[in-house]
Parts: C-alpha cells; structure tokens; sequence
C-alpha cells in the first residue's frame, strides 16, 4: 500500500473495520496513527459517514484532549484512510486490563478532562455516541484524549442521524439508543459516566462478575441505579449514578454540567482501591508464578470481545495494547558495536541445551567448541543458563550473552528493510530479552504472521520478558512493557537466516540506558 507523502512503519492494529499504521508523515518528519478502512465507499451513505467522521474531527482537533485528525483521503480502490495523532499511551481500557481498577482522583482528572472534550464537541453540534474507555487515548505526555468520532452524529436536514443497534456498544450505550430515540448531548453524558465507572469497578456498570448478561436483561439492568464502590467518595458514585440516570429528563443534561459535577467532587476522603493478582501465566501446560498487571474478576475485557462488534484496535485509533504482541523486525546486516564474545561474562552452569560451562566438566575445548557452533547457529554468543526463555520446551530459545539494544525501523508489508543497533550504554527504545530458531511450522520473515505462532507467542511473552529482568531493572515492572517480536530481514532472510528476537519496550516515549535483561 502506497500512500503519497506517508511511509509506513509498522502495523498497530487490525480488525474486521480496517487496519491502523505507524507511519512517518514525511513533509514534517513526525510520526502519525495512519487509520486505513476496509470498507471501500462504495455508496452515497458510505461517503457520508467518511466525511461525517473527518468533519467531526476535524472540528474539534484544536481541543487538548480530542486526539487530532491531520489529514484524510481516498485509496486508488475506494477505502478512506485518515491520519491522526499517535498515541503512544494507548487506551484507557488497555491499562484497565493490564493493570485493573484506576484510582478514584485519576478518574475524576479524567472525567473532568474528556467532559471538557465533549462540551465542546456539543457546542459545535458534534455528537460523539461512542464514548468508552477503548476510545479514550493517551498522547505522550500522559493526557487523555476522545478518539473515534466513526459514529459521530451532526444533525442536518436530510442526514441520518439514529445509530442502528448493531452499531452501538452495549456496555456504554445509553439506555435510549436501544430504543432507536434520536441521539442527544445526555447520550454522550450516559456513555462517559459509565467508562469512568468501569475505571473504578473493572468492569461496565450493570454487569455481573460473570460477565454474562443479554442485551435484554441489560436494558432491563439500567433501571437499577449503580451501586457504591469500595474505596470510592460516594460524592464521585453519587455524581456518576446521576449521570447515568435512566430518564434522560432526569440525568445530568449537558457535558459541561457534568464536567463541573466532577470537578465540585471532594476528593480528600478517598480510600485506594485494592486490586486483585493476576491468574498464573501458563507456559505449555505449565503454571508459572503470577504475573505482576492484575486481573481483577469481571473486567469488561470478556464483555467487550462478545458484544463489541467494532475492532479494537481501530476504535484505539492508532495503538495496540501494552499487552498484544506487537511484531518488529532488524536488519541483521547494520549490526554495529564489539563482538559480545570479548565482554568478559561467564555463562554459570549448564542446561538441557546450553552444554557445560567453560573450564569444568568436559573441558574448555568441548565448551568452546559448542559455544562456536552456537555462534554459527544463532548469529550471537547465547546462554542458557539464567535464561527464562529456555525454558520454554520445543522452542530452542535462548538469552544472548550479552545485552542486544535496538531502535526504530523501516519495513514495507511485513517485511524489515532496516533498522538501527544502538550501544546500551546510550539512550534507547528497546532491548533483546530473547533469541530463538523460528519454529518449523513458522519460518516466515513476514512480523505478522510470525507473531501469530503460537510457539513465538510464548516465548516473546510479557511472563517470560517479566522474569528475565535484571537487579535494578526490576523496578521496570511488566505492566509498563511492550514486546517486539522481530524476524531477520528481509535479505537475511533469503540467505537462509531463521533467528528471531524478543524485544521490550518501555512505551510513553521512555527510554533505557544499560542492559536491562543481560549484563552490559
């Protein structure tokens, strides 16, 4: 795919309603979310609710938390794209199932921030109807932002304007939407209230720990005012239930009441919430220790795949949660710094695969023997030792010995054209925790499908990246992590290179300095 004035760098996120892009706007040199739909505009109504989409935006991209729309068009084959804000913070419901409950003043800050948004919206006629925490972004300076105006409503004459029910999201959808009622501003005002409650409780108002409910007994559910968190003001509960009042004549009427409801809320008695651990993280049938994120009971991670119909990663607007599997992919050839044989470490003991250690046992001979072939074999002196990735079984995963530190890319349609190797001791984005031959059922130098085997999914995992940490690299904990799952290039590939790395990243535009899984 060729976009005029955009390179592309890497795919964030796809879905049944189209794909999101890291790309490079190349006029100005900044990195942008490049939304290209699926649905080509085949149709008058389908060219309305583009341009119903970017007007609304575009209104509204002045506004500090609306995450701003730069540009917009049309492929050679009909389907729009838009390019927007990046959001390298992802979404509000990213972090809710990484890391559970938020704290009640961040919700209020939140609330008070994105009721500004839609104030504003409102004042220009823009109607949002989709607001949830999954459109609910942050920027990198850690603000939030209302994305995903794809529902957006601007009445005029002669333009439709009621959303039908398959396009609604039920977790957040005002109790008149499913009655077909013509949209208004105390729709907006219902969805907001309700994401900021699913912020303290984990889950949407309304729905059992089981996550189990029909769009019957919703509706039937929104009735029943919502009941007090533990640890929460009851003056904030108290603010949310009155915003999500089942009679619309009686709910809080405008945005911008709501915003100053907020705001009044005393916040000096509140009590932290506590959240729940994490299940353990199975490893082929093995449970490990738990995962630090936790995972409270009933988050509306379960909800939001069974009656969302929208993508996630599209309603993101150009992030894919800390949690995904997010592919990357060197070029083996601009490898640049010393030869990680001459930094002086040991390998401490021996594994299934990892042969003895230098000096003892069979003999340094035979160990450098076996380390030699496995220079050969994984392009790097590896370690098995200490290494959690190993342990993986049938996945011949190993640690390099030394720290592998990485930055950006270029790649076109999966495939890496290059990339930048940086010594550890400088700034940088990202770091090797694991190296590993490509499965036999997955030699593919394309990040996505290689992404997408199972065997790779368990070695580059947030459990296997989360024990690998080193002494005060513990103080990075997992939920903060990305990982990078990155094949050979495209030319090493064809020569026959089937070694692949397990990348994390510290998002929000952090960077590290020193080895953080292997010394260096």
């Amino acid at each position: 795919m060729n976009i005029p004035g955009y390179e592309l760098v890497e795919t964030l996120g796809a879905g049944g309603f189209g794909t999101v892009y890291r790309a490079r706007q190349l006029s100005v040199q900044r990195e942008v979310a490049l939304k290209v739909d699926s649905r080509p505009l085949a149709s008058e109504r389908d060219r309305r609710r583009f341009m119903r989409e970017v007007t609304a935006a575009g209104r509204l991209s002045g506004h500090p938390h609306v995450v701003a729309v730069y540009d917009a068009g049309v492929l050679p084959d009909g389907r729009p794209y838009m390019v927007l804000e990046l959001c390298p913070g992802g979404s509000l419901n990213d972090r809710l199932q990484e890391r559970g409950p938020f704290q009640p003043a961040e919700v209020r800050d939140i609330g008070v921030n994105i009721a500004d948004a839609l104030a504003a919206a409102h004042a220009a006629g823009v109607l949002h109807r989709d607001v949830k925490p999954a459109n609910i972004l942050v920027d990198q300076y850690g603000n939030p932002g209302l994305a995903d105006f794809g529902l957006a409503s601007m009445p005029t004459p002669g333009m439709e304007s009621s959303a039908t029910r398959e396009a609604l999201t039920p977790a957040y959808a005002p109790p008149e939407a499913f009655r077909l009622d013509e949209p208004s501003p105390a729709g907006d005002v219902y969805s907001l209230a309700a994401s900021l409650y699913a912020l303290l409780s984990g889950r949407p108002p309304h729905f059992p720990p089981d996550r189990q409910l029909s769009i019957a007994a919703l509706m039937a559910a929104q009735q029943q005012p919502v009941p007090d968190l533990p640890g929460v003001p009851t003056a904030l509960t108290a603010v949310l239930r009155q915003a999500m009042a089942f009679d619309r004549n009686v709910r809080t009427p405008t945005a911008d009441a709501f915003r100053d409801a907020l705001a009044a809320v005393d916040m000096q008695s509140q009590t932290p919430l506590r959240t729940m651990p994490a299940p353990p993280v199975p490893i082929d049938g093995h449970t490990t220790e738990p995962a630090i994120q936790p995972a409270p009971a009933g988050q509306s991670r379960g909800l939001s795949q069974g009656l969302i119909l929208g993508a996630a990663a599209l309603v993101g607007a150009g992030i894919l949660g800390a949690g995904a599997l997010v592919a990357f992919a060197p070029d083996s050839d601009s490898r640049t710094g010393s030869d990680p044989s001459k930094t002086g470490a040991v390998q401490q003991g021996g594994g299934k695969d990892g042969g003895a250690a230098p000096g003892k046992g069979t003999g340094s001979g035979n160990a450098n023997a076996a380390a030699a072939a496995d220079k050969k074999l994984y392009g790097v002196e590896t370690v098995t030792a200490n290494c959690p990735a190993a342990l993986v079984p049938g996945a011949r995963a190993r640690c390099t010995r030394t720290a592998e530190c990485w930055g950006g890319g270029i790649w076109v349609n999966g495939w890496i054209l290059s990339m930048s190797r940086f010594d550890c001791k400088e700034p940088h984005g990202r770091q090797v925790f694991a190296i590993a031959l490509m499965p036999p059922d997955g030699e593919t130098g394309d990040r996505d499908l290689l992404a997408r085997n199972p065997t790779v999914r368990k070695v580059c995992s947030k459990n296997i990246l989360r024990r690998s940490l080193q002494g005060r690299a513990a103080k990075y904990r997992s939920w903060k992590w990305d990982v990078r799952v990155i094949p050979p290039s495209q030319s090493r590939f064809e020569k026959g290179d089937r070694v692949y790395r397990c990348a994390g990243e510290v998002p929000y535009g952090k960077k590290l300095i020193g080895g953080v899984f292997r010394p260096r």
